[in-house]
C-alpha cells in the first residue's frame, strides 16, 4: 500500500515538478505536509540541493514554537536548508479580512518571498484530496459559478500541489507504516472556523447517509469542471486582452460597449479575471462581485461599486475602471 501511494504520488509529480530544478516545500509539521516533505526528499534529484523547506509560524496559538521546532529538527535530520518565521497573523490583519483570510494572505506573502530568497523554481504545498472536497462544498454553499467549483488548481503561479489526488487518511498511513511522526494542529478540531466544520460534521453525514465516496466524487467532479474552467478561461484572456487596456498600475480598463455585447458565460469570466487582474484575491470574489461589475454596463449614468481588498469599480465615459477606496 505504500509502494503505491507513492508510484500515485510519483505520477502526479512527474506532470508537475521537474526532479532538477529547485523547490521550496511548505511544512507545517501536520501529516499532510510531513508527508508531501518525504515523498518529495524521495522524488527530486540530489534533495540536500534541491528541496528548501519553508515553515511559518502564525502566532495564534500556544505550541507554535514546538511545531517550529519539530520542522526544523525534520528539516535537519534530512540534510535540507529550512527557513522558518514567526509572523503575528492578528497584528498583520487587514479590517476587512477573516482570521482565515489573513492567515492564508500572510503566509502565501511569506511563501513567495522565501521562495524567491532561496532562488527556487516553485512552491509545493500539501492540499490533498480532502482540501479539495472541503473547498468544492464551502464553494457551493457560497453560491460559487463553475470557476469557483472547479476547486483547488495543481498549478497556480509559483504554487504546485501534487498530493490533490491522495487522501488524507492514506497519507498518514503511508507516514505510519514508516513510523515517521507529524504534529496535530489542535485549531483543526476548532469548530468555529468554517473548513474545521465541513471536515468534521458536514463530509462525514455526506459519507455516511449519502455516498462513501462523497469526497473523492466532489474531487473528480472539480477536476471535470476545471478541464472545462481552463478552456473557457482561455477564450475570456483573449476577450479581455482585445476589448481594453490597462492603466498605469497594469489593472485593466473596460469598454462597456464591448464588455456588454458578449456571451453572458464569457463575459462572467471576462469579468471575473478582471477582477483578479485588479488585484483583489480570487477566493475573496463572489457570483455578486461579478455580476455588480457586470452591472454596470447596464443603460444608466455613472456608478461605482465597492469589491473586496479596498478596491472599488467606476463607469466614467464608456469605460469601467478599477481603483482605491478613499483614492481620487
Amino acid at each position: 500500500m505504500g509502494d503505491a501511494l507513492e508510484l500515485a504520488f510519483r505520477r502526479a509529480a512527474r506532470r508537475l515538478i521537474d526532479p532538477k530544478k529547485r523547490w521550496l516545500a511548505a511544512v507545517s509539521g501536520g501529516g499532510d505536509s510531513i508527508a508531501l516533505l518525504h515523498l518529495m526528499d524521495r522524488f527530486v534529484e540530489r534533495p540536500g540541493e534541491r528541496l528548501v523547506v519553508a515553515h511559518l509560524d502564525h502566532a495564534l496559538r500556544r505550541g507554535s514554537r514546538a511545531d517550529r521546532n519539530f520542522v526544523e529538527r525534520r528539516a535537519r535530520d534530512l540534510g535540507l536548508e529550512v527557513y522558518a518565521e514567526r509572523r503575528d497573523v492578528a497584528k498583520a490583519r487587514r479590517r476587512d479580512e477573516s482570521p482565515e483570510e489573513a492567515a492564508r494572505r500572510v503566509r502565501r506573502e511569506f511563501l513567495v518571498q522565501t521562495g524567491r530568497r532561496a532562488n527556487c523554481d516553485g512552491i509545493v504545498t500539501g492540499h490533498t484530496l480532502d482540501d479539495q472536497a472541503e473547498t468544492v462544498l464551502m464553494r457551493l454553499a457560497r453560491g460559487a459559478g463553475a470557476a469557483g467549483l472547479a476547486g483547488i488548481p495543481e498549478l497556480s503561479g509559483p504554487f504546485v500541489r501534487p498530493l490533490l489526488g491522495l487522501e488524507r487518511a492514506a497519507l498518514r498511513a503511508w507516514l505510519g507504516r514508516r513510523g515517521t511522526e507529524w504534529r496535530e494542529d489542535p485549531s483543526n478540531r476548532d469548530l468555529r472556523f468554517d473548513r474545521n466544520r465541513v471536515r468534521r460534521r458536514l463530509i462525514p453525514l455526506l459519507e455516511q447517509h449519502l455516498n462513501p465516496r462523497a469526497a473523492k466524487n466532489l474531487a473528480q467532479a472539480a477536476r471535470a469542471l476545471r478541464e472545462d474552467s481552463d478552456y473557457l478561461d482561455g477564450l475570456a484572456e483573449q476577450h479581455l486582452d482585445s476589448l481594453g487596456r490597462t492603466d498605469r498600475r497594469g489593472w485593466p480598463v473596460l469598454r462597456v460597449a464591448e464588455l456588454r455585447s458578449l456571451d453572458p458565460v464569457i463575459a462572467r469570466r471576462v469579468a471575473l479575471l478582471a477582477l483578479r487582474r485588479a488585484g483583489i484575491d480570487g477566493r475573496r470574489i463572489g457570483r455578486k462581485h461579478v455580476e455588480s461589475l457586470l452591472d454596470l454596463c447596464g443603460p444608466r449614468g455613472n456608478r461605482e461599486i465597492h469589491l473586496p481588498g479596498k478596491r472599488t469599480a467606476r463607469r466614467t465615459r464608456g469605460e469601467i475602471r478599477f481603483g482605491e477606496r478613499g483614492q481620487g
